[in-house]
C-alpha cells in the first residue's frame, strides 16, 4: 500500500516540510518540544548486526522492515534464541510499600472496591484497632492517611499528571467588548503518552496478547481480519522505513477516544471531557476486557462563557482550535520516536525498537465534525453533500484538503466542501497522521443510539400515527410496549418493566431493546418495516464479529443494501417529518467504520472509572484535582496487583495463605478443592440466595458489556435504572481464568434434602413427571451404549439398564463456559452464563417459577448453525451415580424447529413439541450436550391486546411458537443463523 506524507492542513502558504509538526502556536514547557537524549535514543541507536537479513516480500513491503525483531536494552538487535533480561530480583516476600500482604489487599479494597470515603475508613479502622487493642495487635493499616500514603509510596504504575496552559492567540476586537473567554487561560490535564505506552508494553498480563508485527491471515485462502494489526491500516510503514535506522522496529499505532461526559445534573463543574489511550498492538479481546488495556490519558479544557459571547462562529473555531491544540499538546512526547526508533520493554520482557504512528480516534458525529474541521452535517469521511449522502464521492484526505484552502475563499469552502477554513486538526502537529483516515465511525453513537433508537424506533411510532391516527397510534405503541415487557429473563438482559416507556435513554437501553424490539412490533406494521430493523441489526452484529472474514464482508454489504432497499416505506411519510430522501449522517456511516470493538462502548465503559465514580468520591468542590489523585492510586494499585500476580504471590487467598504460614505446611498439605460430602467434584457451591447467585469471574469493572448497569451513559443521576433493568449482573460475564474449552458445570449448593424425595421415581412424581426414571434409563442406555442404532421411538425399557436406587442431588441452575470472544469476554475469549431451573425464582417484581431454554448440539458435525442445533427447556436439573460413574443430567422440554427462518425476522421459529394428546416430548440429556443457554421471544398471532395474565414468568408455557433469538447476544448471532 503506497502512503504519502500528509500535510497539515489549515496553514496557507506554508509548504508541507516546514509545518508537518509545527508547534510554535501551542505554549509550553521547553523540555516538552525538545526531549532530552538518554540511553536508548534515536541518537544512540547502534547499527544493525551483520547476521541480520531482511525478509523477502511476502503479502506486503510494508512488513519487511518492520518484524519487531527482539533488542536489548540499548536497542543491539539479539541473535535468535536469545534469553531476555533477568528480572531485577525480589523476594517473593516482598510487600512493599505494603507492610504484608493483608496491607496491599486491604488497601485494595478500601480504596478500589468498597471506595468508601476518608470519614468512613477511619471509623472502620478505629474500629479494627478497637478491636485488636486488648490483644496487643494492631491493623496493617490504621488511618486513611496512612492508607493513601503507602498506595502513593508504590513506585509502579507512576504516571504523573501535568498541566499545561492554552488560551486564545488571536486578534483581540478594537472596538467592542473583549469577550471573556478570549482573555482566560485553560488547563490542559494530562500524562506522558510515553510513559503510558511504556506501561502498556510492560505489563506482562498481555504477554500472549500482544502483536508485534502487522500480519495478514487466511481461512481457505480467503483473507480475515481480527485484531488491529491484521488489517491494511497498519501496513503502512513505506515512508518510515525510507530511513535504515528503523529497520527491525515494532509499528506501535496509537488509539485515541474522546468522549464528553455529565457526572451529574447539579449545580458546579459536572461535566468533563476525557481523553483515552491505547495501542493497536493489544489484541481486541484484551482491550475491551482489561482495565489496562485502555487507559486515561487526559481531560480535555472546556471553554464556557456568556450565552451572547459563545453562539457565535468565532467562539465555535476556537472551541474546535482548543481541543486539537489540547491533543496535540499531549502527544507531543511521542513526536521524536514516530521517526526514530524508542526502545521499550515488552511484556515478554524483551526489549524492542518502537516507532509511534497516529491511529484511529474513536468519537460520536458530533466530535467527529470538529476533529474534522467540517461543518455539522457533512460528513467527516467523504465528499458527500448533505443533501445527497447516499450518492457515491471520493473519500477525504489532507492532502485534497490542503489543495481546497490554497484555492478557495471561506465561503466557497463552506458551501460545497463542508470545510471549517483557517486551523488545523492535530495531527497536523505529527508525520504520516491524517485525520480523515483516522476518525472512525462509531458503532454505539452513530448506529445503537443513533440510527436504531432515534431513526428507526422514532420512525416506526409516527407510522402507527400516521397509519391509525393520533389516538390509535397511542394504543399501538401501548400495546408493543407490553410486549416488550413480556421478554422472558435471560443473563444480562435488561428487563423493560413497562417497556421503552421512560425519559432518559442509555447506551444500554438502546443495545437491550435492539435484542425483544423485532417481534413486539411484527404484528402492527407492514413487513417491509420488520425487514428493515431487521437488517439493521443483521448489520450491526456482523460488524462486532471478533473475526471479519471476506465472506463477512459480503453479508455486511447485503445487510446494508436489504437496509437501504426496506428502509424506502418510510419515505415521504414519517421521515423528516414528510421530507424523502435518507440524507442522515448516522446512516451514512455505515458505508464506513472500522468493524469488531473500536467503539465507544469501550470510552463509554472506562467513564465508569476514570470519570463518574473519582467524582463522586470527591467533596465537589474544584473536583478534577481530586479525580486526578484518584485515578493515579488506582493505577498504582492495578500495576502493583500485577506485579504481585508475576511474582506468584496471590496464588492463593490472603486467608489460606496465612494459615499455611502458621502451620508451617507444605502446599500440598491444603487442598482447596477438596470436597465433603455435600460438594460434587462438577458443581461450584457458593454463597448466596439458595445457591442460586453464582460468583463473579472478575473483579474488573472495565469490561464493554451489554448489561452493566453503571455502564455506558448513565450521566444524570437518574432514578430510571433500577425502574426498568431487572438483569443480574452475577450471571454472566467474562471468564478471566479458567478452561479454554466448553464446559457447562453445576453450580449452587444441592437443593436442601428436605425438598426433594430420594428417588427418581419420587422425584418425577413430586415435579409433575411421572417418566422421568423411565426417560433416565433410556438416556442411559445410549451412554452404554454410545453406537446403539436403535432409534429412541423404538427403544424398550426392557432394554434399557436398571437404575440403583442410589441418592439423586437436585440442582436449580448450571454454569455454561464457552469461547465467545465476539462477547465481552476475558483474555482467552472465554465467556460465561447461568442457566437456571428453579421452582422459584425471588428476583424480579413476579417471583415464580423459572425454566431456561437451551442450545443442546446434536452430535452432527457436518451441519452448521441451527442446522445442527436442538432448542430445549430445562425442567430439572439432577445427578444420579450408575455403577460408580457419575452422570449430570437435565430433564428437558423438546422444541421442533421450522425449515427455514421467518423471511421478515430472519430469526428461526420452534414449537413446544408435544407427542400423545399434547403430552410434553420430554427427554433426559447429559449436560456435556447444552452448548449454552437459548432466549426465545414469544411470536404474537395478531395485534390484539395480549391477555393480562400473561407475564415474564409463564409466557413460555402458553404461547404456541416462539422465535430464537439470535440477537440476545453477539455469540449466539454467530451460532443461530
Amino acid at each position: 500500500m503506497e502512503r504519502t506524507l500528509v500535510g497539515c492542513f489549515g496553514r496557507r502558504g506554508v509548504d508541507e516540510a516546514s509545518c508537518a509538526g509545527d508547534i510554535s502556536g501551542i505554549p509550553g514547557r521547553a523540555d516538552l518540544f525538545f526531549p532530552r537524549v538518554t540511553i536508548g535514543s534515536p541518537k544512540n541507536l547502534p547499527p544493525e548486526p551483520d547476521w541480520y537479513v531482511q525478509v523477502p516480500t511476502v503479502a506486503s513491503h510494508c512488513t519487511d522492515f518492520f518484524e519487531g525483531l527482539r533488542c536489548d536494552r540499548h536497542g543491539q538487535f539479539l541473535p535468535p534464541n536469545t534469553p531476555p533480561e533477568p528480572q531485577t530480583a525480589k523476594a517473593n516476600d516482598d510487600w512493599s510499600p505494603f507492610a504484608s500482604r493483608a496491607g496491599f489487599e486491604l488497601a485494595e479494597f478500601l480504596f478500589t472496591e468498597a471506595e468508601l470515603s476518608q470519614k468512613k475508613i477511619d471509623k472502620l479502622l478505629e474500629l479494627w484497632v478497637a478491636t485488636l487493642l486488648p490483644h496487643g495487635s494492631s491493623p496493617p493499616i490504621t488511618t486513611h492517611q496512612q492508607l493513601h500514603q503507602q498506595i502513593d509510596a508504590v513506585e509502579l504504575g507512576n504516571l504523573r499528571w501535568e498541566n499545561t496552559s492554552l488560551g486564545y492567540d488571536g486578534p483581540l476586537p478594537e472596538t467592542t467588548r473583549v469577550p471573556e473567554w478570549m482573555t482566560a487561560k485553560y488547563d490542559v490535564w494530562y500524562r506522558d503518552p510515553r510513559e503510558v505506552v511504556k506501561n502498556m508494553l510492560s505489563n506482562t498480563d498481555f504477554n500472549g496478547h500482544m502483536d508485534y508485527t502487522a500480519y495478514q491471515e487466511f481461512n481457505s485462502e480467503k483473507r480475515q481480519y481480527g485484531n488491529m494489526m491484521s488489517g491494511d491500516w497498519s501496513w503502512q510503514a513505506d515512508d518510515i522505513a525510507q530511513d535504515p535506522s528503523t529497520h527491525g522496529s515494532m509499528f506501535v499505532p496509537i488509539i485515541l477516544g474522546s468522549d464528553k461526559t455529565t457526572v451529574s445534573v447539579a449545580t458546579g463543574q459536572n461535566d468533563f471531557h476525557p481523553v483515552y489511550f491505547s495501542i493497536g498492538n493489544i489484541q481486541n479481546h484484551i482491550r475491551r476486557a482489561h482495565k489496562n488495556g485502555l487507559v486515561l490519558l487526559g481531560f480535555l479544557p472546556i471553554p464556557k462563557g456568556a450565552k451572547k459571547d459563545t453562539d457565535t462562529e468565532e467562539f465555535r473555531n476556537f472551541r474546535r482550535d482548543l481541543t486539537h491544540r489540547s491533543i496535540a499538546t499531549m502527544l507531543l512526547r511521542l513526536k521524536p520516536f514516530m521517526t526514530n526508533p524508542d526502545i521499550i520493554q515488552c511484556p515478554d520482557r524483551y526489549f524492542r525498537r518502537v516507532i509511534y504512528g497516529l491511529g484511529p480516534h474513536i468519537s460520536d458525529y458530533p466530535e467527529q465534525a470538529a476533529l474534522g474541521w467540517i461543518l455539522y452535517g457533512w460528513c467527516p469521511t467523504c465528499l458527500a453533500h448533505p443533501d445527497s449522502l447516499d450518492t457515491p464521492c471520493p473519500h477525504r484526505s489532507a492532502v485534497h484538503t490542503d489543495v481546497l484552502l490554497g484555492l478557495h475563499d471561506d465561503e466557497t469552502l463552506r458551501r460545497l466542501y463542508g470545510i471549517v477554513p483557517g486551523a488545523m486538526p492535530y495531527t497536523g502537529y505529527f508525520p504520516r497522521a491524517d485525520i480523515y483516515e483516522n476518525i472512525t465511525p462509531d458503532l454505539l453513537h452513530q448506529l445503537i443510539k443513533g440510527v436504531y433508537k432515534d431513526h428507526l424506533v422514532e420512525w416506526v411510532g409516527k407510522l402507527l400515527e400516521h397509519v391509525h391516527g393520533i389516538a390509535g397510534g397511542a394504543r399501538a405503541i401501548d400495546e408493543i410496549d407490553r410486549r416488550i415487557a413480556l421478554a422472558p429473563p435471560y443473563p444480562g438482559l435488561r428487563r423493560f418493566k413497562q417497556g421503552r416507556g421512560f425519559s432518559q435513554w442509555t447506551g444500554d437501553d438502546s443495545k437491550a431493546l435492539m435484542k425483544v424490539y423485532l417481534n413486539a412490533i411484527q404484528a402492527f406494521v407492514p413487513p417491509e418495516v420488520v425487514k428493515t430493523v431487521s437488517a439493521f441489526l443483521e448489520f450491526c452484529y456482523i460488524a462486532r464479529r471478533n473475526i471479519i472474514t471476506e465472506d463477512s464482508l459480503e453479508q455486511l454489504n447485503i445487510a446494508l443494501h436489504n437496509f437501504h432497499q426496506s428502509r424506502q416505506i418510510f419515505s415521504g411519510t414519517v421521515r423528516g417529518e414528510g421530507l424523502s430522501g435518507f440524507s442522515l449522517p448516522r446512516q451514512h456511516a455505515m458505508n464506513f467504520g472500522s468493524p469488531n470493538g473500536l467503539c465507544s462502548s469501550i470510552t463509554e465503559s472506562k467513564h465508569i472509572a476514570a470519570v463518574k465514580r473519582p467524582w463522586r468520591r470527591s467533596n465537589k468542590h474544584a473536583p478534577l484535582q481530586q479525580m486526578l489523585r484518584t485515578n493515579e492510586r488506582l493505577d498504582k494499585i492495578a500495576a502493583a496487583r500485577v506485579d504481585f500476580t508475576a511474582r506468584g504471590m496471590l496464588a492463593d487467598s490472603c486467608l489460606v495463605q496465612v494459615i499455611r504460614d502458621i502451620l508451617g505446611s507444605s502446599e500440598d498439605s491444603m487442598d482447596e478443592d477438596s470436597s465433603d460430602s455435600e460438594t460434587d467434584s462438577d458443581s461450584y457451591e457458593e454463597d448466596g440466595l439458595d445457591g442460586e447467585n453464582p460468583p463473579s469471574n472478575s473483579n474488573n469493572t472495565d469490561h464493554d458489556t451489554d448489561g452493566s448497569r453503571d455502564s455506558d451513559n448513565n450521566d444524570n443521576d437518574n432514578d430510571h435504572s433500577d425502574d426498568h433493568h431487572d438483569n443480574d449482573d452475577d450471571d454472566h460475564g467474562p471468564v478471566e481464568s479458567g478452561p479454554l474449552m466448553n464446559e457447562v458445570r453445576f453450580v449452587g449448593r444441592k437443593a436442601a434434602r428436605k425438598d426433594y424425595p430420594p428417588s427418581l421415581r419420587a422425584i418425577g412424581l413430586k415435579i409433575g413427571q411421572h417418566n422421568l426414571l423411565d426417560l433416565t434409563r433410556r438416556f442411559l442406555h445410549y451412554q452404554l451404549n454410545p453406537t446403539s442404532t436403535i432409534e429412541p421411538n423404538h427403544l424398550t425399557l426392557a432394554e434399557c439398564p436398571m437404575i440403583q436406587e442410589s441418592r439423586v442431588s437436585i440442582y436449580h441452575s448450571a454454569a455454561a463456559m464457552f469461547r465467545a470472544p465476539s462477547n465481552p469476554s476475558g483474555p482467552g475469549g472465554m465467556y460465561r452464563e447461568v442457566i437456571r431451573s428453579t421452582p422459584f425464582w425471588p428476583r424480579g417484581d413476579i417471583p415464580g417459577p423459572r425454566r431456561d431454554c437451551v442450545f443442546v448440539d446434536m452430535g452432527d458435525s457436518g451441519s452448521v448453525g441451527m442446522k445442527g442445533l436442538l432448542v430445549a427447556r430445562v425442567y430439572l436439573f439432577f445427578r444420579f451415580s450408575h455403577s460408580g460413574v457419575d452422570y449430570p443430567c437435565a430433564l428437558v422440554h423438546w422444541f421442533t424447529t421450522s425449515d427455514e427462518p421467518d423471511p421478515d425476522t430472519n430469526l428461526w421459529i420452534v414449537q413446544p413439541e408435544t407427542i400423545r394428546h399434547g403430552v410434553r416430548h420430554m427427554g433426559v440429556i447429559h449436560i456435556d450436550s447444552i452448548v449454552r443457554g437459548a432466549h426465545l421471544l414469544p411470536r404474537f398471532p395478531s395485534d390484539a391486546p395480549v391477555y393480562r395474565e400473561i407475564n415474564y414468568t409463564n409466557v413460555l408455557d402458553l404461547f404456541s411458537s416462539f422465535y430464537v433469538n439470535k440477537y440476545i447476544d453477539h455469540h449466539a448471532f454467530e451460532i443461530a443463523f
